[in-house]
């Protein structure tokens, strides 16, 4: 190659480390903004779980109560986990024995909702 050649190319470094700057930043960025997605899911699904595990808590609780195992009368509706419980039932299905309790355990937008049939 003829000097006057690599008289032209002068600039081509200077172009490529900004496009590898560029190329990198982005990569981080998309990296980062995954982990935030991937912490926010994590904990979506720990409250999910927290929210089902109150619920059936509940739930136990109304049947413990209904069959006379709580040491007679109702007992209170708790907060478990910081999780408002709303005890529904017990109620009988006719003509059968079977009984119902539905349980929702919510916390601020976190809300989970089961449904129990058990027999005495």
């Amino acid at each position: 190659m003829s000097p006057r050649h690599l008289h032209n190319q002068r600039g081509i470094g200077l172009i490529a480390t900004l496009f590898i700057i560029v190329v990198v930043g982005m990569f981080g960025v998309l990296l980062a903004r995954y982990t935030v997605i991937s912490s926010q899911a994590s904990a979506d699904d720990y409250l999910w779980a927290q929210a089902l595990y109150a619920a059936e808590s509940g739930a136990r609780r109304a049947i413990l109560a209904d069959d006379g195992g709580g040491g007679g009368g109702p007992l209170p509706t708790p907060t478990v986990q910081n999780f408002t419980l709303t005890v529904t039932g017990p109620t009988t299905l006719a003509p059968s024995a079977i009984r119902r309790i539905n349980v929702r355990a919510s916390q601020a937008g976190v809300s989970r909702e089961i449904e129990v049939r058990y027999t005495l």
